[in-house]
């Protein structure tokens, strides 16, 4: 990818460094109020929208134009292009797509400007991450031992976050979610907090103590394990996996047991996590019926069906940005009406396919789906040494395939700050060792 900017030519719009230390926190903050919502109709505005659409609006007074990366631009106007044409063959909508068009474009763009704006400093941006993850993983320890003395403002947020909710206890403790809508939202933004958290407890070199200390990492560590979340520990063991070297056969056998004994006790003492590992053992057996499923696996299951229908119908560039909704209605809710899903829940993540795969599937076939892995894949840096880019790089790999797997939204949560975090991280690593080979990833 390429870059497009004269930001550094000219200067920071928000010059001092006051002044752009107290952006970079309220604009990282952003990927953590996915919960806060502002309205829901015609469409669902966050909070955050509002403080991304002033920045931008202050950096257009200030330029006179606004910068974009060009190979961004390009994919999104060919993903646009081609659901112009879906909404001419009545597959979408103008204004499903324009809803998805518009979010990626500026959420796309504002995260690409601070990253330009802070001249490509990644690892002060992840520092300021990493002491806002902190807080909310705080937040959720509250949560807990405010549940255990009962003490219901500390622990039900319902009455000022909009989009959150109590989630039921497991062994007479709630599922923490701080801020959060649900559990598999805090456990997706705060994978790269939790992966640099563990690493320090298990790897050899321990990055970023001078900005969370080890006591913070054990916060970190702990909220995290009481999400109760599947996809927290399907990430706790991609973590282990990427920080041993796998490759070699004791490592590969150490963290195959620690991994059996994990899942075992998930399985045992988890009723959340076994109620979705019996319904999805009971589904493929045929034992269960897909009207006694977990919602969970009832939701992924249905989504699945759609996005492979969509697939076939339109293959190469899916049914158009936002077309999901239409595309579950036209294939799906026929099966619900012949009695082969569900009426308790037939609508279960209608609007974001509950999975960025099937959605991209669904809406943006091959090319959408090959642009996204070969970008993951691409940028990834590989876990040769313990170069704090590294680390950042990893930690994000893994938010990408728990996004994949659970959260539908193109731009929740600040999904563009990763990902312009990640792509600058692979530069940044590259050129700072284009002198020493060996280092390399």
């Amino acid at each position: 990818m390429t870059t497009n900017s004269g930001v550094n030519k000219e200067g920071s719009p928000f010059a001092g460094i006051f002044m752009l230390n107290l952006l970079n926190y309220f604009f990282v903050s952003t990927v953590f109020l996915g919960g806060f919502l502002l309205f829901t109709s015609p469409f669902e505005f966050y909070d955050s929208y509002i403080f991304i659409l002033l920045f931008l609006f202050i950096y257009t007074i200030r330029y006179h134009k606004i910068d974009f990366n060009r190979i961004f631009l390009v994919i999104v106007l060919v993903l646009t292009i081609f659901s112009l044409v879906n909404v001419y063959l009545g597959k979408d909508t103008v204004f499903l797509m324009m809803k998805q068009v518009s979010g990626i474009l500026l959420t796309g763009t504002a995260y690409y400007l601070l990253i330009i704006i802070n001249k490509y400093d990644i690892d002060k941006l992840f520092k300021i991450y990493l002491q806002i993850a902190l807080i909310v993983a705080m937040i959720g320890i509250f949560q807990e031992f405010s549940y255990l003395l009962g003490f219901k403002s500390g622990y039900d947020y319902s009455g000022f976050i909009q989009k959150w909710s109590l989630c039921p206890a497991t062994g007479g403790m709630p599922r923490v979610n701080s801020i959060f809508m649900e559990p598999s939202h805090f456990a997706i933004t705060m994978a790269p907090a939790f992966f640099v958290s563990l690493s320090n407890f298990v790897g050899k070199k321990p990055m970023y103590l001078n900005t969370v200390s080890i006591w913070g990492n054990t916060i970190i560590i702990i909220s995290y394990i009481l999400t109760f979340s599947a996809i927290a520990y399907m990430a706790i063991a991609i973590s282990l996996l990427l920080i041993f070297n796998v490759k070699k056969f004791k490592s590969f056998l150490s963290v195959s047991v620690i991994m059996l004994i994990l899942i075992f006790a998930a399985y045992k003492y988890i009723p959340e996590i076994q109620m979705r590992v019996d319904s999805t053992v009971g589904l493929v057996t045929g034992s269960t019926k897909v009207d006694n499923s977990h919602l969970s696996v009832y939701a992924l299951i249905s989504n699945g069906f759609v996005a492979y229908k969509s697939f076939m119908d339109s293959p190469v560039f899916g049914r158009g940005l936002g077309s999901h909704p239409l595309s579950y209605d036209k294939f799906f809710l026929p099966n619900v009406s012949n009695g082969l899903w569900s009426r308790n829940y037939p609508l279960a993540n209608r609007q974001d396919a509950g999975s960025l795969f099937f959605r991209l599937v669904s809406e943006t076939g091959l090319f959408g789906v090959i642009v996204v892995l070969y970008f993951i894949f691409k940028f990834r840096l590989k876990m040769r040494d313990t170069h704090g880019l590294v680390m950042l790089s990893n930690g994000i790999f893994i938010l990408f395939i728990l996004q994949l797997l659970k959260q539908g939204h193109y731009f929740y949560d600040g999904l563009f700050f990763f990902v312009w975090m990640y792509y600058f991280a692979y530069q940044s690593y590259h050129k700072t060792n284009l002198n020493n080979p060996e280092s390399e990833s």
